[in-house]
C-alpha cells in the first residue's frame, strides 16, 4: 500500500566530524639512506585528552623497548636501529626532544627521528614515506620495518595483546634477517583468505617488493583501484558468474574504508611470504594472549589454509564442489581481479607461482590467466553467462542531430500536432511468432487512432509518425510495410535502422532522447513489442497479447496525450518501488522533460557506477534492502538501465490512466489494491491522476507487512536504498540535483520532510549526513 504520510520529526542529531585528512598536507620526505642495519618506520597517535596521552606514551615507551630488546638480542653483530616517525594528533604532548631522550635510553644505537606531524591523518601518511624511501635504487635490497601505536585511539585488551604480538614478530631477527632470502614480507601471521595479508599490518619488507606497489597515500591511485576491484566482484556476484561463500559481507575483509590499508602490503602477486608463528598458532591466540617465543617457527608462507569466521558448513561444502571452488571470491579469483585491477599486466601471476598450487581450482585458473592474461576473471565471466549485455549496439555520439522528413516537418507545423511514436521491435529467433503477434497487436492500436473513454472507441484524429528500430531476424517483417502503405492515410512509418542482435534493447531511445532535443514543443510515445519481466523470475510475459494492446492504448489514449502542466510522463500504470517506473516501459513524455534526461547511452554507464557505489554502500551496511533484494534490474545494470531511464530525473512529474481496483479484502487479497485484469474490457476504463496512487509496487512484489515494518524504524527509513536514500543518491549522482520543494517525492516517501530538509541543509551530502548515524560496518576491531 501506499505509505501514509509520517508525522514531523527531528532530522537525526549528525556527530560532529574531526577534521578530514587532506593528501596534499602530504609531502615527500627524501629521507636518504641511514647508516644503520634495521630500518623501521613508525606511525602513532597522541589524543588531546590527558589520560589518553599517559597511556599511548605507555605504548610509545613499550614499542619503542621492543626494539630495544630485539637490538639487544643481536649485540654479537653490532646491529644498529634508524627509526623514522610521523606523529598525528597532539604534537605538544611529546615534542621530538623526548623522543630522541627515550630512544637513547632505552638504548644507545636507536636513533628516533621526526619525519612528519598531521593534526589528523591515517597510517596511509607513513606507508607512503616507506614507498617513497623504497623508490631509491640503493635501497633495493634493504628491508624495511613499518609498526603503529595500535590501541593508542581504542584502549582494549585485544589490541594490547595483538600489538605486542605484531610488534615482537617484525622485529625479530628472523623478520628482519630471514633465513631464507626469497622472502621478501614478514610478519607474525600471513593470511589469504580475508586477501594475501598480514592482519594488524606490521611487517618488515623488502624494498625491492615495496617498489613495484601502487603509491597508497590516501585518495590516490590504490584507494581508487581497490574500490573498483570490489565492485567488479560485487557486480558479478550480483549476475551470478562469482560467489563469496566462505565469510560473511564485512570491510575489513573486502579491504574497503580503513581497512583498506592493511591490505596494501600483500597487494601485488609477487610477494613471497614468510611468517614467525608457528602454524598453529591461531589468529584468537594472538588477541587475547601473550605470545611468546615457544610460539614461535619461522617458515615461508602460506601455509594457513583455514582463518577466524569461516562459516564451517560453507567451508565443508565447497571441498566437494570443484565449480563452486573456481567461483570462490576468497580463494582465486578475487586475488586475481585484485592483482589485475591494481597492476594490470604487471599483475599476472607467473607461471611458478605459490599462488597457482596453493588456492583450489588454481590449474584451472592459471590456463585461462595463460591465454587470456589480466581479463581472464572478465573472460570467464563472458563465457559463463550471457545475462548482462549492453542495452546498446554501438558506442557513437549520442547527440548527433535527429534529421526529420521534410514531409514530416510540415505535420509538426500542424494545428493538432502528431502522435510522434518510437517503436522498439524486437525479434528474438526463439520466440519469433509471438514478437511478431504482439507487433502486429501495436499496428492494429496505432492504425485505429487514439481510444476515447467517453465513446469506447479508436479515432484517427492525429496523423501518427511512427519512427522505429528492428533488432533481431527481420526475415518475417514484411507485413508491417504493407499496414504502413495500407493506412499511409494517418500513419507514416519512418525506419530508423536495423540491428543484427535482439539485445540492443536501447538503441530506440537514443534515437526519442536526439528527437526531442530537436523538437522539444513536442510530446513523443516510447512502444516496444516486448515486455519486461521480473529478473530472477522464470515466468515471463513479454508478448502477452492483451497487456500489450491494453498498454498501447493507455499511452496513445486521448487522456495521455493531453497536455498537463502537472505531469510530463504518462503511462498506464506508475509504481515508484522497486524504481520510477510505467508498467510495461510504455510511455508517453514531453520533450520539455525528455531532453533534460542524460542520453540513454551515458545514463546506461552512469547506472553501472551508481551501482557499483550502491554495492559498496551495502557491503559497509550504509544502506539497507529490506523491501527488496539488489538484482541488476533493480538497481538498473547494463541492459536494465532502459526501464529507469524516463523516471530518472528528480523533475520526474509521472501520470497515469489505468483503472484503480481497490481490495475488499486487503488483508486476505495482500494490499489495498488489485491488480487490473487486463482481459477485461474494463481494463480501458480510463481515469487520468496524478501518480503515484495505487499500491506501491507492482501485485505480487512486496507485502504489506513488510513495508509496514519498514516504515516503523528510522534505522531502516534513513538508509533504505528503495526511499529517498537510494533515490536522493541517484538524482545527486546522475542530475547533481535535488528535486523541486513542492515535488511529490516529499509527500510520498517516509520521512519526506525530513529528508527535504536535509537537502535544503546538506545539498548533495543529504544521504551520508541523515543516514550517517545508522551506520554499523559490523567490524568487531
Amino acid at each position: 500500500t501506499q505509505p501514509t504520510r509520517a508525522p514531523l520529526l527531528v532530522t537525526p542529531e549528525i556527530q560532529n566530524e574531526p577534521k578530514q585528512f587532506n593528501p596534499q598536507e602530504f609531502h615527500s620526505k627524501n629521507i636518504s639512506l641511514p647508516n644503520a642495519s634495521v630500518i623501521l618506520f613508525y606511525n602513532f597517535f597522541i589524543p588531546d585528552e590527558s589520560e589518553g596521552v599517559k597511556h599511548a606514551i605507555e605504548v610509545i615507551t613499550e614499542q619503542l623497548g621492543q626494539v630495544a630488546s630485539s637490538l639487544r638480542k643481536m649485540e654479537k653483530d653490532n646491529r644498529s636501529a634508524a627509526l623514522f616517525y610521523n606523529l598525528i594528533g597532539n604534537e605538544r604532548a611529546f615534542p621530538p626532544e623526548s623522543m630522541k631522550t627515550l630512544c637513547s635510553k632505552l638504548h644507545s644505537r636507536l636513533s628516533c627521528e621526526q619525519i612528519g606531524f598531521y593534526e589528523t591523518a591515517s597510517e596511509s601518511v607513513t606507508l607512503q614515506d616507506i614507498y617513497d624511501f623504497c623508490q631509491n635504487d640503493d635501497a633495493a635490497d634493504v628491508r624495511v620495518s613499518y609498526i603503529h601505536s595500535k590501541g593508542s585511539y581504542h584502549q582494549t585488551e585485544v589490541n594490547k595483546y595483538w600489538r605486542r604480538a605484531l610488534t615482537d614478530a617484525v622485529v625479530h631477527p628472523d623478520c628482519l634477517f630471514p633465513p631464507d632470502d626469497q622472502c621478501n614480507v614478514c610478519g607474525a601471521q600471513f593470511y589469504t583468505r580475508f586477501s594475501t595479508m598480514y592482519p594488524g599490518n606490521m611487517w618488515t619488507a623488502k624494498c625491492s617488493y615495496v617498489k613495484k606497489l601502487l603509491p597508497p597515500i590516501e585518495g590516490g591511485e590504490y584507494d581508487q583501484r581497490k574500490k573498483e576491484s570490489v565492485i567488479k566482484f560485487l557486480k558479478y556476484r550480483l549476475w551470478g558468474q562469482l560467489n563469496s561463500t566462505l565469510l560473511e559481507d564485512r570491510v575489513d575483509y573486502f579491504g574497503l574504508g580503513r581497512y583498506r590499508l592493511e591490505h596494501w602490503i600483500g597487494s601485488h602477486p609477487s610477494i613471497q611470504p614468510c611468517e614467525l608463528h608457528r602454524q598453529n598458532v591461531t589468529f584468537a591466540q594472538m588477541i587475547t594472549e601473550d605470545i611468546t617465543p615457544a610460539h614461535y617457527e619461522w617458515g615461508m608462507g602460506p601455509r594457513r589454509n583455514e582463518v577466524v569466521d569461516e562459516f564451517p558448513e560453507a567451508r565443508e561444502r565447497i571441498k566437494e564442489d570443484e565449480d563452486a571452488q573456481f567461483r570462490e571470491y576468497f580463494f582465486l579469483p578475487g586475488n586475481l581481479l585484485k592483482w589485475f585491477t591494481l597492476y594490470g599486466s604487471e599483475g599476472v601471476p607467473t607461471q611458478s607461482s605459490w599462488a597457482w598450487k596453493f588456492f583450489p581450482g588454481g590449474d584451472k585458473w592459471k590456463k585461462l590467466v595463460s591465454r587470456y592474461g589480466e581479463n581472464a576473471v572478465e573472460e570467464m565471466a563472458m563465457q559463463s553467462s550471457h545475462g548482462f549485455h549492453s542495452a546498446y549496439a554501438s558506442n557513437g555520439d549520442e547527440r548527433e542531430e535527429f534529421q526529420i522528413d521534410n514531409e514530416d516537418e510540415k505535420f509538426f507545423s500542424d494545428s493538432i500536432s502528431p502522435l510522434v511514436v518510437f517503436h522498439h521491435i524486437s525479434i528474438p529467433g526463439d520466440k519469433k511468432l509471438s514478437a511478431l503477434h504482439a507487433l502486429k497487436a501495436q499496428l492494429d492500436v496505432l492504425s485505429m487512432g487514439q481510444y476515447d473513454i467517453i465513446s469506447r472507441t479508436y479515432h484517427p484524429q492525429r496523423r501518427v509518425i511512427l519512427y522505429y528500430t528492428i533488432a533481431g531476424d527481420t526475415s518475417d517483417i514484411g507485413f508491417f510495410t504493407k499496414i504502413c502503405e495500407a493506412k499511409s492515410k494517418h500513419l507514416t512509418c519512418r525506419k530508423l535502422g536495423e540491428l543484427s542482435s535482439a539485445k540492443a534493447n536501447g538503441e530506440t531511445l537514443h534515437h526519442l532522447h536526439n528527437f526531442c532535443l530537436a523538437k522539444p514543443s513536442l510530446s513523443v510515445t516510447y512502444l516496444s513489442n516486448t515486455l519486461p519481466g521480473t529478473y530472477g523470475v522464470n515466468k515471463t510475459e513479454a508478448y502477452s497479447m492483451q497487456k500489450i494492446r491494453a498498454y498501447t492504448t493507455a499511452v496513445t489514449s486521448k487522456m495521455c496525450l493531453k497536455s498537463r502542466e502537472t505531469c510530463n510522463v504518462c503511462g498506464a500504470e506508475f509504481y515508484p518501488l522497486p524504481f520510477n517506473h510505467f508498467i510495461g516501459n510504455t510511455f508517453t513524455a514531453s520533450c520539455d522533460y525528455v531532453k533534460e534526461l542524460l542520453p540513454p547511452k551515458k545514463f546506461e554507464t552512469a547506472m553501472n557506477n551508481a551501482a557499483g557505489d550502491t554495492l559498496v554502500s551495502q557491503l559497509r551496511r550504509a544502506v539497507t534492502t529490506e523491501l527488496f533484494p539488489f538484482t541488476p534490474q533493480n538497481l538498473g545494470l547494463d541492459q536494465y538501465s532502459v526501464e529507469h531511464w524516463i523516471g530518472s530525473h528528480p523533475d520526474f512529474e509521472p501520470c497515469d490512466v489505468a483503472p484503480v481496483r481497490h481490495s475488499w479484502f486487503p488483508l486476505f487479497t495482500g494490499g489495498s489494491y488489485l491488480p487490473n485484469d487486463y482481459t477485461s474490457s474494463r481494463a480501458y476504463d480510463f481515469m487520468w491522476s496524478h501518480a503515484p496512487r495505487r499500491s506501491t509496487a507492482p501485485a505480487g512484489r512486496l507485502s504489506r507487512k513488510r513495508e509496514k515494518e519498514a516504515m516503523e524504524k528510522d534505522d531502516i527509513v534513513f538508509r533504505e536504498y528503495y526511499y529517498l536514500a537510494g533515490n536522493l543518491f541517484r538524482w545527486f549522482k546522475l542530475y547533481n540535483k535535488a528535486p523541486p520543494w513542492n515535488s511529490w517525492v516529499w509527500q510520498w516517501y517516509p520521512k519526506g520532510n525530513e529528508w527535504m530538509l536535509g537537502a535544503k541543509k546538506h545539498g548533495s551530502n543529504v544521504v551520508t549526513e541523515l543516514s550517517k548515524p545508522f551506520w554499523d560496518e559490523g567490524v568487531p576491531f
